[in-house]
């Protein structure tokens, strides 16, 4: 199953989110992501705006996207990207919606956790800084971050 048959698999309104390459993502965000081979980017979701006004999502801790990726000599995956500022108090907030990202993928889109679980464990999720960072790496909350699988980014370069 490709990325975008997975989005179009998904409950509305997020069926019809899907947009080719980078689209989905905000103009400010687009160059934050990055891969060799563009060609390689097969698609992007806005999963947050896509659920903001839903009933039973709009008061949740969402997470931003999701981007389709084909790797060199592989199968289509998902990874998963946050923007957010990058710091100590901000950390339990982009957790909580890592939480509510897998249980989303649990509950309600298979299609996309699967591909998902394709993806390389420093790729399926990302927190990319919207600004500078003020996580130290000595720090509990640093640590927190790798207990839960969640890397730090100030951009994601996809090979």
């Amino acid at each position: 199953m490709t990325f975008r048959q997975a989005v179009e698999a998904a409950p509305p309104p997020v069926n019809a989110a899907y947009r080719t390459g980078k689209q989905a993502l905000e103009k400010r965000h687009r160059s934050k992501v990055s891969c060799a081979d563009p060609q390689r980017l097969t698609g992007s979701i806005d999963l947050d705006s896509a659920l903001a006004r839903q009933p039973g999502y709009a008061n949740d801790s969402r997470w931003d996207y999701g981007l389709g990726y084909r790797p060199r000599n592989g199968q289509e995956q998902a990874v998963w990207v946050e923007v957010h500022s990058a710091t100590t108090g901000e950390v339990s907030a982009v957790l909580n919606k890592l939480r509510w990202l897998r249980d989303w993928l649990n509950a309600e889109a298979l299609p996309l956790k699967r591909l998902t679980d394709r993806a390389g464990g420093d790729i399926r999720f990302v927190w990319i800084a919207s600004s500078g960072f003020n996580i130290p790496k000595t720090s509990p909350q640093f640590r927190r971050l790798n207990r839960n699988g969640l890397p730090l980014k100030s951009r994601l370069e996809l090979p």
